[in-house]
């Protein structure tokens, strides 16, 4: 027995005199009206309330206003803004026409207001642009306009860009992150902060390839155990929803088991059936098991296959019934009770037959008896919800229903409500849909009579409306619905009986039309032509701010959660619903399924709470029916609704004391979860990315011209109004880019010269006739049409070429152009298709290469006008013997700041891959240089600050990719045993010196400088914990005083430093100064580190690196010797770039002259360091380039000067070239391109001031023309036309070992390498698989010969291969380096019939 305890609550400080009533909502939020509701019962005149909102001893906020009895209505409270979390008093006072003092606690939710973000995809490749917005929107969809912060992280919560107070007018803000082309992969983060409120949109980084079709396989929604087969479709469309044409491989089983296999045509779509009878005899059990169906399908047209998969579960009962969680779990005695159940399929759908009725058995139990009522039967209707009424005995104290439908039964517990006098009132709400700017009918029934009762409405956390409701002869009434109640409100309805008992009712019900600003959206055309011109018509409230989205709709079934919905805004505005206390009931809740299936119903999981407390039911977005209240008696019902209650009234509370233990409840049959069915591959493109604000009359018009793709747009927008608010697309609008004939081409990146491929062009026609199509190659002078006679011989001609056709309705075909390239560079394809109704075109570019390997060197000359007025040079130029004929050309170039070559060159400093984590730093550091430069001399403006910023944002998350947990960085990151010191010291100078220009995290350089200064010697030195990367830091004496230099550098150019980082600092300079430093590049790097360290011995051991200086031709450099040749003399080009050590040195060198403030003596430094550049603003290698820039920028900043004015004459061969450098355009690059390679250019200048002129030579060879310091060998193997196994070997042929080695293995026209065979070497650290181009970076290479194998595989058709190059070399000195060719015979004398079957090999 449990027993029960009755308790009334007075909530008042003196006995009950019934003379007000205060509804006061559960919570409050910061800068929020708090509304309160007065209901004066009795009183003598007019009555003052004084309301205050205290906090301790402080009063936050008070309110005043008279009211008169019998006249409820609402005072409200200002709430501040910036209050603190804790407990919250809030206390009313009466005076004058009744003396009152009541108070009651309400809690703070510091949460007022409500982030949104959006981003123009959820996916992306790596090196694309993520766009997103994002506003703050308070309770009543007006919009926060103050300023909001931004920070992006990756997958390893690496804080890769931050943005700080960003805000605009509209309240609307607006940025995007370039993606890096090597970014980590997986989900990353969007965290957008206003006022302490912080909101996360999630994005994936992925990469793919984005297919031309979509797979899908349809099944039934279920199963029965008792089916003896199951059917379903595959479908396989375009993406612009026509029909694919292929086979279809379609494999079946349960789970992760394989059972069957059948292979189907397929146009469009297929029917199959699966015999269930073996999966019946290997797993007899199939109830909740599920069946996975696979389907990849193989389009003819181009052999190209995509799958997709979806399952069905198998169930024993074909259908289940349900008690919905949004019924009451108490009666109301002497008044009807009212629920809805569903009947459903396992799968959650109506019944398809209705035949059957539902039978209700009401089991009733009372003081004295229990007994049961007749049974009753309800029809069920064609949405399966099933609406059951009950009328209840005055003398029931709980009720038990056995609901059964056919076989299914499910069991339901009531209790009754409770009141003193036992008198209530229900609530029904009689309109079938509630919208803002209309009325609702409401009803209200009682067991005795009531003439007058009060009602308040609250939505979103607050008061929206309250007063009085007079009943005549009806007890029905209306009430103004406003936008406000939306999307979900709660009438709360009370009347006072003269005994001063409150009797209540709640109910809850959905509200359309939560926003004002009504935005509707719309083309002008459904369907286009790609590359036409589109109106897309705007309209919401007059002024209105609205920001346009449109995608490619396959960015819907890829991955969607991107844009900002309708759905999304009111699912949040219900989060401000006020919840209630959880009051104990007399019994374990019910279990509740999932919501009824019925448009436009959102589904929810209803969250849990443990018995014997249950928690206020959430509302599901627009569902369809009311929800009663949640309580049993007067007290629960206000609790419920989320407001407290103050008065000197009776509000009646049920105390049940629980037993130990509860009897176990029948919930009915279980359920499996339902699970996502498939998931797509396509990538999609953004169109439309823009804002506009309406005119007056509240419309805008954009013209815009549709991309060329073949799809539907699918286009959403949002608008925000200063005073009305938010508004949102209530649909998303849609136009198809499709054109019913069209052509697309196949056909390779890149060829070399004189090889064959066949251009494919495919065909499509989707008019409703069959045409007669006479497709055309057109011809031009960069190729050759290939013909073949009778007796098999190639004729090449300049002449086009076309095949006529006959393509049925709904069809496609091929036709094979075969060509040969006769022009280097970029070939312009066009293809025409053409009937006697319809045509297309479309043109693409092939690049053709020279046969060998590309080469340049490049020759800077100073213009130095300051001292004398005029200036002369002649320029020589040579080639070497085996240059590829037609491959030679130049470039004259010439602008008025030393570091103009590299601001233009920044996206490509090297000729060379930067794919580890110290090459990624070339991309990062010399932005920084230029950057602090620009700055310096107030040029840092426009595109190149934005292009800088850029760089340094992508560079600053792709080095973020090689860092360790313990905070240290290494080339290949988590691939490496240990972090690198060498390299954590280059991270934290880089990112040190970029903070004024980038967000850069605190955390990343605390935690790595921390880990540096942990590892230091005793003796001061920094050891090398990982792996030596650069081998210089080693030192000629192996005495790593390099290394400790560079560190010491580090950690004093990173800015401010503590005083750990300060002993650090330290202990590194008296090691510096003890040891005897001999070697060059030592000398070199301690000097300058010695210097920025301020220490007095940095000018001694700097004059022992000046005895060793090179001075020639007016310049000052520092070199190491090199070891003598043994091998025959080679061609050197005129201005032979020196050793990446040479500029390493030479660079610290010029830098030291800085810090002394030695402008003069490092002017010849500058001059040679100049003359090293080549011609893309870079250096040999990454240290070098990095040394090198930020010597040549600092230096430039002291010598800056506005004024200057160049003329400038270049004569190559007769032919004149005049360039004119002045202020206005110093950082203009004027460059002419020249189609050949002159034996000299002569240059001339007058005038005042400086340039620099630049002449860049490229060229082919055909062979090496270095002196090899590797060994190299190529072997094939399993030679086919369409596949074949390749092996390198290689080796160190010096002394010692290479520093880390890169091969680059140049891929035959034509092939791919397939990646999963590359064989994994020990030393093999990263693979990069590019564009005919394979990228294996090597840790190091020693003398004994390694080996790799891997498998190149067809991708186009092309014959008559020329040999592909493979080189190995050192990435930190690259003259280190050896090139071999190779070609299969094979392939090299196949013809175009030999690769292509459907080639015409005849002659016409």
């Amino acid at each position: 027995m449990w027993k029960i305890g009755l308790l009334v609550i007075l909530i008042s400080a003196t006995l009950a005199k019934n003379t007000y009533v205060i509804l006061i909502p559960q919570t409050f939020r910061p800068g929020i009206t708090l509304s309160i509701s007065v209901n004066i019962l009795q009183a003598s005149r007019r009555v003052k309330v004084e309301a205050s909102l205290e906090k301790e001893e402080d009063v936050v906020a008070t309110s005043s206003k008279s009211f008169k009895s019998g006249k409820p209505g609402t005072m409200e409270l200002q709430v501040p803004i910036d209050l603190t979390s804790g407990d919250y008093t809030l206390s009313v006072v009466g005076s004058r026409g009744l003396t009152f003092s009541n108070s009651t606690s309400i809690t703070y939710e510091s949460k007022s207001m409500s982030v949104f973000i959006q981003t123009d995809k959820a996916i992306y490749k790596p090196g694309q642009t993520v766009h997103f917005r994002a506003f703050a929107m308070y309770p009543n969809v007006t919009v926060h306009t103050g300023p909001m912060d931004v920070d992006i992280k990756d997958p390893k919560n690496n804080k890769i860009k931050r943005l700080i107070g960003l805000q605009s007018p509209s309240g609307v803000i607006e940025n995007q992150l370039v993606l890096d082309t090597h970014p980590i992969l997986g989900v990353w983060k969007i965290e957008v902060t206003s006022e302490d409120h912080t909101e996360i949109k999630e994005f994936t980084v992925d990469e793919y390839v984005l297919p031309k079709f979509e797979v899908t396989v349809d099944l039934p929604a279920f199963a029965l155990t008792s089916d003896d087969h199951v059917t379903g479709t595959v479908t396989a469309m375009y993406t612009y929803g026509k029909p694919i044409r292929g086979i279809a491989l379609i494999t079946s089983g349960l789970e992760s088991s394989k059972l069957a296999e059948q292979t189907l045509p397929i146009d469009g779509t297929v029917t199959f059936h699966i015999d269930l009878a073996d999966i019946k005899r290997s797993q007899p059990y199939l109830n909740y098991r599920k069946l996975i169906v696979s389907a990849d399908v193989t389009e003819t047209l181009t052999g190209i296959s995509i799958g997709g998969s979806s399952s069905v579960q198998f169930f024993d009962n074909p259908a289940k019934i349900e008690f919905l969680d949004t019924n009451s779990e108490s009666f109301k005695p002497g008044l009807e009770y009212v629920a809805y159940l569903r009947i459903s399929q396992p799968d959650g759908r109506p019944v398809t037959t209705t035949q059957q009725d539902v039978l209700v058995k009401t089991t009733v139990t009372s003081d004295n008896d229990t007994y049961t009522l007749p049974v009753e039967s309800f029809d069920v209707p064609a949405d399966g919800v099933v609406e059951i009424r009950i009328n209840v005995p005055n003398d029931a104290l709980n009720i038990n229903f056995d609901i059964s439908y056919g076989k299914q039964h499910i069991y339901e517990y009531l209790s009754k409500s409770y009141s003193p006098s036992d008198n209530y009132i229900q609530l029904v709400l009689l309109s079938s849909n509630v919208t803002a700017g209309e009325k609702a009918k409401f009803e209200m029934k009682s067991t005795e009579l009531v003439c007058n009762a009060v009602y308040q409405i609250m939505s979103r956390g607050f008061t929206v409306a309250a007063g009085q409701i007079r009943l005549r002869k009806s007890a029905r009434f209306f009430i103004p619905i406003t936008h406000l109640m939306a999307p979900t409100a709660g009438l709360i309805v009370y009347y006072v009986r003269p005994d001063g008992e409150v009797v209540a009712d709640t109910i809850t019900f959905d509200v359309d039309g939560a926003f004002q600003n009504q935005v509707w959206l719309e083309f002008d055309q459904n369907q286009v032509l790609p590359g036409e011109n589109v109106g897309l018509t705007v309209r919401a409230d007059p002024n209105s701010y609205v920001s346009i989205l449109a995608v490619d709709q396959s960015v819907l079934l890829l991955k969607g959660g991107n844009d900002i919905t309708q759905s999304q805004v009111l699912e949040e505005l219900q989060t401000y619903d006020s919840n209630g206390e959880e009051p104990d009931f007399p019994y374990p809740p019910f279990l509740p399924g999932p919501m009824p299936v019925r448009p436009p119903i959102v589904e929810e999981e209803p969250i849990l709470e443990a018995a014997p407390r249950i928690a206020r039911r959430k509302r599901s977005i627009m569902f369809p029916y009311p929800l009663p209240p949640g309580g049993s008696d007067a007290w629960m019902l206000f609790s419920e609704a989320g407001v407290k209650v103050l008065t000197d009234a009776t509000v009646y509370q049920r105390i049940v004391e629980y037993p130990s233990a509860m009897p176990d409840m029948a919930l009915g049959e279980a359920e499996g979860l339902e699970e996502v069915t498939r998931i797509r591959s396509f990538f999609p493109e953004t169109w439309l990315w823009s804002n506009i604000t309406t005119s007056a009359d509240g419309t805008a018009i954009i013209q815009e011209t549709v991309p060329d793709t073949i799809t539907s747009w699918v286009a959403s927008a949002f608008a925000v109004n200063n005073q009305t608010g938010l508004g949102i697309t209530r649909d998303s609008t849609k136009v198809k880019a499709f054109q019913s004939f069209f052509v697309s081409l196949t056909l390779p990146y890149s060829l070399i010269r004189g090889e064959e491929v066949v251009i494919q062009a495919n065909v499509f026609n989707y008019l409703t006739e069959a045409m007669t199509v006479e497709v055309t190659l057109d011809s031009n002078d960069d190729f050759k049409s290939i013909r073949v006679d009778e007796n098999g011989i190639e004729e090449h001609v300049s002449a086009p070429q076309v095949s006529i056709l006959l393509i049925p309705a709904g069809d496609a075909k091929t036709v094979n152009f075969p060509i040969v390239p006769v022009s280097l560079g970029d070939i312009p394809i066009q293809v025409r298709a053409q009937s006697t109704s319809a045509a297309d075109a479309v043109r693409r570019i092939i690049v053709v290469e020279p046969e060998g390997v590309p080469m340049e060197y490049n020759i800077p000359v100073m213009v130095d006008l300051k001292e004398s007025n005029t200036f002369t040079q002649a320029i020589p130029l040579t080639l070497p013997a085996n240059t590829v004929p037609g491959s030679e050309r130049s470039k004259i170039s010439v602008i008025g700041d030393v570091m103009g070559p590299t601001i233009q060159g920044l996206e490509n400093l090297l000729r060379m891959p930067t794919g580890c984590g110290e090459q990624t730093l070339v991309l990062f550091a010399p932005d920084v240089s230029i950057s602090s430069y620009l700055e310096a001399t107030g040029q840092f403006t426009g595109d190149i600050r934005d292009k800088a910023l850029q760089f340094m944002e992508t560079g600053y998350a792709r080095e973020l990719t090689y860092r360790h947990d313990d905070g240290s960085f290494s080339a290949f990151g988590d691939r490496d045993d240990s972090g690198s010191m060498w390299l954590t010291a280059f991270v934290v100078k880089s990112f040190g010196q970029a903070r004024p220009f980038i967000y850069i995290d605190d955390s990343v350089m605390e935690k790595a400088t921390d880990w540096m200064i942990s590892r230091q010697n005793a003796d001061g030195s920094f050891p090398e914990p990982g792996r030596v990367i650069h081998t210089n830091m080693q030192g000629a004496s192996a005495t790593g005083s390099s290394l400790t230099a560079y560190v010491l550098t580090a950690l004093v150019e990173q800015g401010p430093i503590d005083i750990r980082t300060t002993a650090a600092v330290q202990k590194a300079i008296t090691y510096l100064t003890t040891i005897n430093i001999t070697d060059m590049y030592e000398l070199a790097i301690s000097s300058y580190a010695l210097t920025v360290a301020g220490d007095p011995s940095a000018s001694v051991m700097f004059a022992k690196l000046d005895a060793l200086a090179t001075i020639k031709d007016g310049m000052k450099y520092w070199h190491k010797p090199d070891a003598p040749s043994t091998s025959s003399p080679r061609w050197r080009s005129p201005n032979q770039q020196a050793k990446s050590v040479d500029i390493e040195m030479t660079s610290y060198a010029l830098l030291t002259y800085i810090r002394k403030n030695d402008i003069t003596g490092g002017i010849p430094v500058m001059k040679w360091i100049t003359s090293q550049r080549n011609s893309l603003g870079g250096y040999h290698s990454t240290q070098d380039t990095v040394l090198a820039l930020q010597a040549l920028s600092e230096f430039a900043t002291s010598m800056f000067s506005e004024n200057g004015n160049i003329h400038i004459t270049v004569t190559v061969e007769g032919a004149i070239y005049e360039f004119d450098v002045s202020s206005e355009n110093a950082l203009v690059l004027q460059s002419v391109a020249l189609p050949s390679v002159p034996e000299t250019v002569d240059v001339s200048a007058t005038g005042s001031g400086f340039a620099l002129l630049e002449v860049a030579v490229y060229f082919y060879v055909e062979e090496d023309i270095e002196e090899p310091s590797f060994s190299l060998s190529v072997k094939l193997s399993d030679e086919t036309l369409d596949s074949m196994k390749v092996q390198t070997c290689f080796r160190w042929l010096k002394a010692g070992t290479s520093g880390m080695a890169i091969q680059e293995f140049g891929v035959l026209s034509g092939f791919a390498v397939n990646p999963d065979s590359i064989e994994r070497l020990p030393i093999l650290k990263k693979i990069e698989v590019a564009d005919r181009k394979l990228v294996l970076y090597l840790d190091e290479i020693g003398s004994d010969e390694i080996c790799t194998t891997f498998e190149l595989e067809r991708v186009a058709m092309v014959a008559q291969s020329q040999p592909a190059a493979v080189r190995i070399y050192d990435y930190y000195e690259p003259s280190n380096e050896v090139t071999k060719f190779y070609v299969s015979q094979m392939l090299q004398d196949t013809s175009i019939c030999d690769i292509c079957s459907e080639c015409d090999c005849t002659a016409e």
